[in-house]
């Protein structure tokens, strides 16, 4: 990391105050203060190249105000890459719920689906009551720690099985169709490949109708 810091400083004309870690979540973050500039930086830039490191240098002098595109492009692509899945503690994920098995469900899926190729986890999160709030997440899936997270609200009768196993499907398609950050800086989640594919799932058409027709199971 010696070699690695003072690289980077020569490039910035100054001292800074380093970090390298291998956080599974924020891969750069930089305090400006007026006596030293503190840098974290993910163990993934250690092997960035010359066009990252001299978009970093920018970065780091404030040249830009936000961080470029190519920098976020770079952190999107190596995030891919990451497998941060052995610290997870299994004994703490829960798929038993009061009325569903996560682990049911997306076995089957990885069967019918993905020829049972993935090697994900997958939880409950949250709590099985509504809230006041104008949008609800269904699920989510960390890409380093290979885990898929199913807001416990749909473990409930209410909530038929086909719409639990569509929203364990899209999340399964995240770490199979991941996401993008294009030239321009946006960033893509649901590329064109992704949505190719999840119009695939069985109960596609039924799932996205029933949410249509029961917006008051999801908003107070």
């Amino acid at each position: 990391m010696t070699s690695f810091q003072q690289e980077l400083e020569n490039s910035l004309g100054k001292r800074i105050r380093l970090k390298i870690n291998d956080n599974r979540s924020t891969m750069l973050s930089v305090r400006w203060e007026p006596d030293c500039t503190k840098v974290s930086l993910h163990r993934m830039f250690l092997q960035a190249p010359q066009n990252i490191m001299e978009s970093l240098t920018c970065y780091l002098k404030r040249e830009r105000r936000v961080m470029p595109t190519n920098i976020r492009a770079f952190i999107e692509e190596n995030i891919k890459r990451l497998d941060y899945s052995h610290l997870l503690d299994s004994s703490k994920l829960e798929t038993v719920g009061k009325i569903y098995d996560l682990e049911h469900f997306y076995n089957e899926i990885n069967r019918d689906y993905f020829n049972r190729q993935l090697d994900l986890s997958i939880t409950w999160f949250g709590k099985p009551k509504k809230k006041c709030q104008r949008r609800v997440t269904f699920g989510l899936y960390h890409d380093p720690l290979k885990l898929i997270k199913i807001n416990r609200l749909l473990d409930q009768p209410t909530f038929p099985d086909y719409l639990l196993s569509f929203v364990i499907y899209h999340e399964m398609l995240h770490h199979v169709c991941p996401g993008y950050v294009d030239d321009g800086g946006m960033h893509h989640i649901h590329t064109k490949e992704f949505k190719k594919r999840e119009v695939l799932f069985q109960h596609y058409e039924k799932a996205q109708r029933w949410i249509k027709e029961h917006p008051d199971q999801f908003f107070a």
